[in-house]
């Protein structure tokens, strides 16, 4: 488990550099964390890191956004999910993301995880835990496993 200090925007960047060379076509990276704590801010950043052109939005009320990528590297394709209205497990059916992740170069984000643990146990490919809090001095910890 590795954990990081986020103290400013910038350091999103740096740490999103990193978390780069880690990801690997068809994995699920689960983003856990409360409300506002930087979940987007970091798809954002990791987007940037893979050549996304444009700025990732919150998918709150889309549920699923999808990012072509643009740096060369293994990884073409970026999904973003954001599972936090999702109010059952058979919820997740329609966003098809058994099909969606099975297109080469797929790295697939997920916040709000423990609203899909249903599909998330039948899952068996590559996956990486990132868990953001909010110190008091208003600092993000990232822990990584």
């Amino acid at each position: 488990m590795n954990s990081f200090l986020i103290k400013n925007i910038d350091e999103w960047n740096v740490f999103a550099a990193q978390l780069v060379t880690r990801l690997q076509p068809s994995m699920i990276v689960t983003l856990s964390g409360s409300l506002g704590v930087g979940k987007t801010t970091l798809v954002q950043a990791v987007a940037r890191a893979l050549g996304v052109k444009v700025n990732p939005r919150s998918p709150t009320f889309s549920l699923m956004r999808t990012y072509r990528t643009s740096d060369g590297s293994s990884i073409k394709r970026v999904l973003h999910v954001d599972a936090y209205r999702l109010e059952k497990s058979s919820d997740v059916l329609a966003l098809d993301m058994d099909e969606e992740l099975s297109e080469p170069g797929t790295v697939l984000f997920i916040e709000w995880p423990e609203n899909l643990q249903v599909w998330m146990k039948k899952q068996t490919g590559p996956r990486l835990q990132i868990t953001i809090s909010i110190r008091e001095d208003g600092a993000r910890e990232v822990t990584m496993s």
